[in-house]
Formats: structure tokens, sequence, C-alpha cells
């Protein structure tokens, strides 16, 4: 029989403290900022081939970070819809937004970078591609929300609905990254009040002035 170190096989213990060392170092400093012989230094590995035996590159070690989270934050996200939608009814935008945060908000426990990594990997192309790459249905649960934001928005242009849902998604991570830098993970009635300014983002009426200039209409 295989030894084991706590949960895991030593070679899965090995392969999962890399995978979370690399959370943490990207999270702090930024994928691009971070070389390899760091995080195998960072997790006490002496061999030099350690991260290209499991993940064989930099990128596939930060899907496998992608691969180890999702499958929480996807069934966070799955419990919670079952039970908003138990009565048969569509979510509102509020609760979409609650879809969104609150699994984000349950991973700001220690050890858990996920977020901050997601906060940093924002205005990178790596972003994408390790998105595309994942299992789809670990990803469906996002692409469920975002789909839902889009048609509650239908009556804003193009344009302005993706605008709103990408400024919502950025200001989630940014202060969700925030709390998760501090170690105080923000408490039911404080993702309340932030999701009312959210919200509140999401529903702002057009102005006048954004109308014709959204529709090609002279000021």
């Amino acid at each position: 029989m295989t030894a084991r170190r706590g949960r895991y096989s030593a070679g899965e213990g090995t392969r999962i403290l890399l995978i979370e060392t690399a959370e943490r170092l990207f999270a702090r400093r930024g994928y691009e900022a971070v070389a390899l012989s760091e995080i195998r230094s960072a997790a006490g590995q002496h061999n030099a081939s350690v991260i290209s035996y499991y993940f064989g590159s930099k990128e596939n070690l930060l899907r496998a970070v992608f691969d180890h989270r999702l499958p929480t934050i996807s069934t966070d996200r799955t419990d919670l819809v079952d039970r908003l939608t138990a009565s048969g009814r569509t979510l509102t935008i509020r609760e979409v937004l609650w879809v969104l945060v609150q699994p984000l908000a349950n991973t700001l426990h220690e050890g858990n970078h996920y977020v901050g990594l997601l906060d940093r990997l924002l205005e990178s192309d790596i972003l994408d591609r390790a998105f595309s790459s994942a299992d789809p249905e670990m990803t469906a649960g996002g692409m469920a929300v975002d789909s839902a934001l889009y048609a509650a928005l239908s009556e804003l242009p193009e344009t302005v609905r993706r605008q709103r849902i990408r400024m919502v998604y950025e200001s989630v991570l940014r202060t969700l990254a925030r709390y998760g830098r501090t170690g105080a993970a923000p408490d039911q009635a404080t993702l309340a009040t932030l999701i009312d300014a959210w919200d509140g983002l999401l529903r702002a009426p057009l102005s006048a002035e954004a109308r014709m200039v959204h529709s090609g209409t002279s000021v």
C-alpha cells in the first residue's frame, strides 16, 4: 500500500504544495514576475526539475491552480443557485450577484489566495487562456452568471452592458482581494452592503447624454 502523508500520497502532496505555493506567489507579485525557481525554493523543493516533472511548464502550473480551486467554487455556486431557484423562479440581478460573490468570498481563508490571483491576472491574456482550457463543467457556473447579468441588462446598449459587467467583475475581485490580503474575510452584512453598490452600478439609469452618444446622435 502506498504510504500517505496527511490527506495525500507523498507525490500528490508535493504536487499540491507546488500548486498552492505558485498561487500564493502569483497572487502577491503577478504571474510574469515569478520564476519557477522561486516557486520551487518557496515550496522547499531541491530537485530542479520537480515543476517540469509534475506540470511541464509554468502555464500548465497556473492551469493546475485553477483545476485545484474551481471544483469547490463550482459546487458552492451550484448549491447556491439550487437554493435560490428552489421555487422555480428566475434569479434577480441581486441574487445573480450573490451567486458571483459568495463562492469567491468563501475562499478567503488562510492558505487560499485564489481571489488575489484572479485580481493580479485581470489585465493579462493568460487569464483567458487558463479559463478556456479549464474543465467546462467547472467554469459553467461563471459563464451562467455572465449570461444572466447580460440578459438582465437588455434595455442597455451592448457596449454599456459589457462595460458595466466588466466594472462589477473588476470591483468584486479587487475588493475581495483586498480583504484576502488583510486576512479578514467580509461578513454577510458587509457583503450585503457591497452587493448594494454593485447592484446599483448595474442598474444605474443611462443619462440622456450617454444615450445620445451610444445612439450616434450629436450632443
